[in-house]
């Protein structure tokens, strides 16, 4: 007889200079051939396309005050290797960040070697 499967959630959080790791049981109630039914110790019943399962999701919504964060649903034998694409997928967020930000800077640099007249609008009508 085959055992039941056991999905867990995995989330990784950054919060400036903090990092926190947290994994979680969700109890299956029901499975079909496309997706899970799983619930938390407390909470609403989430269904996870089976697809899905192993995947890893960037829940940040926007970032602010330092704030990123990522999770997986998955298996229990693929806990350590979601946790490790977690933290690729958050450096590589950190890096475009990082990026965007080098091209803020240097768009204000070129302003101030080169700085363009201000125009009011009385001068352009």
């Amino acid at each position: 007889m085959n055992s039941p499967i056991k999905i867990f959630k995995v989330t990784v959080q950054l919060e400036k200079d903090e990092y926190g790791l947290e994994v979680s049981h969700w109890r299956l109630l029901v499975e079909t051939n496309r997706y899970y039914e799983i619930k938390p110790e407390s909470g609403p019943v989430k269904r996870i396309y089976k697809e899905k399962l192993n995947t890893v999701v960037d829940d940040t919504k926007s970032y602010t005050d330092g704030y990123l964060a990522c999770s997986a649903f998955c298996n229990e034998d693929r806990i350590d290797d979601m946790h490790t694409e977690m933290l690729h997928a958050l450096q590589l967020k950190i890096k475009a960040y990082m990026d965007e930000l080098h091209l803020n800077q240097q768009a204000l640099e070129l302003q101030f070697n080169h700085p363009k007249p201000l125009r009011t609008e009385e001068q352009t009508s």
